[in-house]
């Protein structure tokens, strides 16, 4: 999944290919060294850099948000997730039932409220109030973050 967020940037029309791919490729390549050696720097410079590499994709302008962006907010919140989910270690509580799949579901309702909430960014990207729009933007964000900082507190 990390390759295909990775990838997405470059299949759309773009002039930063090199840029794009480099950041990506990076990003999936720190993932993969994290998961492999259980390594939690290296998954969170992994994910910076696929957050990067939005970031710059994002910076090209308005035109650049297109109907893909939710999608890929909620990809890039489940790539995070189950990364990190992969290195915690495993306890007893995990035994109980149901317990894991109550951690999935939530995940994955988390992530589709990632999406919910960047797609009302994209639509709120579109219309002509734009400091309406960042100030929507920004509160959505702070919620996500909050919410799932909240979860993972121990």
């Amino acid at each position: 999944m990390a390759a295909g967020i990775a990838v997405s940037p470059l299949v759309r029309d773009s002039g930063d290919h090199a840029l794009l791919l480099l950041l990506g490729g990076g990003g999936v390549l720190a993932l993969c060294v994290g998961l492999a050696a259980r390594w939690g720097a290296a998954l969170a410079f992994g994910v910076g850099l696929l957050g990067a590499q939005q970031a710059v994709w994002l910076a090209r302008g308005p035109d650049a948000l297109d109907a893909w962006t939710p999608l890929y907010a909620g990809a890039f919140l489940l790539v995070a997730e189950l990364a990190w989910w992969s290195l915690e270690q495993r306890v007893p509580a995990w035994a109980e039932r149901g317990m894991a799949l109550r951690r999935l579901v939530t995940v994955l309702f988390a992530c589709t409220g990632g999406c919910v909430i960047a797609a009302l960014v994209v639509i709120a990207a579109g219309l002509p109030i734009h400091e309406l729009a960042g100030v929507l933007a920004a509160t959505a964000a702070l919620a996500v973050v909050a919410a799932v900082a909240r979860t993972h507190v121990r």
